[in-house]
């Protein structure tokens, strides 16, 4: 939440579907004098990678389980974050996120996810009929050389061309593991066997919620310093005030408990990060324009906070707001790159708050 006053505005636009059609001239025996046979099909133009997470986003907002994803209790089986299973790589940069929405709307326990082509090679395993794959980012950094105004090559000091790199992302499917199931019994065997060992794994390295909590604060309090005016407590209302630059929380009783009180904060300093001797956010420097994208950018990123530092993330009275949020980017001009946008937006915060995954 920002104290300052604001206005809301939606900025409504339809999207056109295209068609696209196929002319196939069949040149084969056919006479002179006839005219070539025109055949009419349609294709549906490929779905771009950022347009195909928006549409599962919008299920899980239309469905109403959106909010599920902020009220998730934390458990010992995201102590490791989501990871491929058989590389042990942990996703990072907007993954997190995104196969936390995915999980939370498809019932799945663990944060476990393997591409199709991997579990068939290296387990023997395929995805059980009917089972969707999850939609993940893969950056794909580009270098583009640099050139005068003539065109020639734009070159240094030293004669080597300049130039600057620039990062797309390229989609990528990746199944849950209890989407899989062995072609033999010894690939199920082995696909058991990963799984109770992880679960085993987690529930020793399980710390308690009071030593969770502690190190949470811990951990939070490193930025408090950054503020100019830090972190006060008074009233009833958590909020960043950008001018004075410090945070405004309520006295821990006024939460549930703890999580509440450490994911709400964890939200606020998420706003801070905007201010101008920071991030410079465009979208928390004209806050009552941008708000929605302002919001929707901290509840990400206090999610991601909260998974870092292993506790469930509650935000305080912010959960709330979270679907109407979510429906002015669903109705923003380009919402697909407005979601992408609120991705990056919050990974950038989360990092800067609590450091790099």
């Amino acid at each position: 939440m920002i104290l300052r006053d604001y206005r809301e505005s939606v900025n409504q636009s339809s999207q056109n579907s295209n068609i696209y059609i196929n002319i196939i001239i069949k040149r084969h025996n056919r006479p002179h004098n006839l005219e070539p046979q025109m055949t009419f099909t349609s294709k549906k133009p490929t779905v771009k990678i950022e347009d195909a997470i928006l549409s599962d986003f919008m299920e899980l907002l239309d469905n109403q389980q959106l909010d599920n994803v902020w009220s998730k209790p934390w458990t010992s089986s995201k102590s490791q974050g989501h990871i491929n299973f058989l590389t042990g790589h942990a996703y990072s940069g907007a993954n997190p996120i995104i196969l936390e929405m995915y999980q939370t709307f498809r019932n799945q326990e663990l944060p476990l996810w393997v591409g199709y082509g991997q579990a068939k090679k290296d387990l023997n395993c395929i995805p059980k009929k009917g089972s969707k794959a999850a939609k993940i980012l893969r950056p794909n950094p580009i270098k583009i050389d640099l050139k005068n105004e003539d065109g020639s090559p734009k070159l240094d000091k030293e004669g080597n061309q300049e130039f600057i790199m620039k990062v797309t992302f390229k989609g990528a499917s990746v199944f849950n593991i209890s989407d899989l199931v062995g072609l033999d019994d010894k690939a199920q065997s082995k696909l058991d066997k990963i799984i109770e060992s992880f679960k085993t794994d987690c529930k020793k390295s399980e710390r308690p919620l009071s030593d969770r909590c502690k190190d949470a604060y811990d951990r939070l309090m490193i930025f408090s310093k950054d503020l100019k005016n830090g972190l006060k407590h008074y009233g009833d209302k958590a909020y960043y005030q950008d001018q004075l630059d410090h945070v405004i929380m309520p006295e821990r009783e006024s939460f549930t408990n703890d999580e509440a009180y450490l994911s709400t904060l964890a939200h606020e300093f998420a706003h801070a990060t905007g201010h101008k001797d920071r991030l410079n956010r465009k979208w928390l420097n004209e806050y009552s324009k941008y708000r929605p994208q302002e919001e929707m950018t901290c509840e990400f990123a206090a999610v991601l906070i909260s998974n870092r530092l292993q506790i469930t993330c509650n935000t305080q009275n912010h959960a709330a707001y979270l679907s109407s949020w979510a429906k002015h980017i669903k109705d923003s001009k380009s919402p697909s790159q407005q979601l992408m946008k609120v991705f990056s937006n919050a990974v950038k915060a989360a990092d800067l708050v609590i450091g790099e995954q």
